[in-house]
């Protein structure tokens, strides 16, 4: 079974202590325990545009499974200047490498928080990065997940979070897309996220989602599972 996993430092468990399992791990780990054998292919990204412009350059029919993990830029309008400025090669992070993490100075990240506020309370419109995304994986659908984005313990984008889930949420089931909620697994409290670090989560956290993501992917109406059968000596995917 291959598997293609697309999102940000969360992929790989920033921050998590030395053992333990990222989301991405969990989830792969319950694949495993199912009896069935996993290759995974992993980027992360700095910017959501990133990730999209990455996901325009895989052969995306060579995967079994395709998950996506989303942030609230997606349901921005879809930028021409922008769209080829991240149209660049990019490479998977190594863990070991680390995953850049400058904070984004307080007026630069009010004028972004504004930016999304004002977009998730319009109507959304066809021409949204998210909108792109949902005609692109439109022939793959019955092997996509789509992931909302993560809490954040600073309320505003907290807020955005759980706004631009909804909208994401109701867009992806019209177009009979998987999409997994993650506000419904963990929160913006404390026991979810890493010490003295609003934005990336917690052990615990991850394996919630891990674990929740696996459930999810074993019953989602629209999924197409991979499933391993044995005849006489030989296995077999079905």
């Amino acid at each position: 079974m291959n598997v293609l996993v697309i999102g940000d430092g969360h992929t790989y468990g920033y921050g998590l202590p030395g053992g333990k399992l990222s989301y991405i791990g969990h989830f792969i780990r319950q694949i495993k325990r199912s009896g069935q054998a996993v290759s995974v292919e992993a980027y992360a990204f700095h910017s959501m545009m990133q990730g999209l412009s990455t996901l325009k350059k895989l052969p995306l029919e060579q995967y079994d499974l395709i998950i996506l993990q989303l942030d609230v830029a997606i349901i921005q309008p879809i930028n021409p200047v922008r769209k080829h400025k991240d149209n660049q090669p990019l490479l998977p992070y190594l863990p070991e490498v680390g995953f850049k993490n400058e904070r984004m100075p307080f007026v630069s990240r009010l004028k972004t928080s504004l930016g999304l506020l004002l977009t998730s309370v319009l109507p959304i419109r066809s021409r949204t990065y998210f909108g792109a995304l949902l005609k692109q994986i439109r022939p793959y659908r019955h092997k996509v997940l789509l992931l909302t984005p993560f809490p954040n313990q600073h309320p505003l984008e907290q807020w955005l979070s759980q706004r631009s889930g909804n909208i994401m949420l109701s867009l992806a089931e019209k177009q009979l897309v998987s999409i997994f909620e993650t506000n419904s697994v963990i929160g913006a409290s404390d026991e979810y996220f890493l010490p003295d670090d609003s934005k990336h989560l917690s052990a615990v956290s991850h394996e919630l989602l891990g674990r929740s993501l696996f459930d999810f992917y074993e019953s989602a109406p629209t999924i197409v599972t991979v499933q391993t059968v044995r005849r006489g000596d030989k296995w077999f995917d079905v």
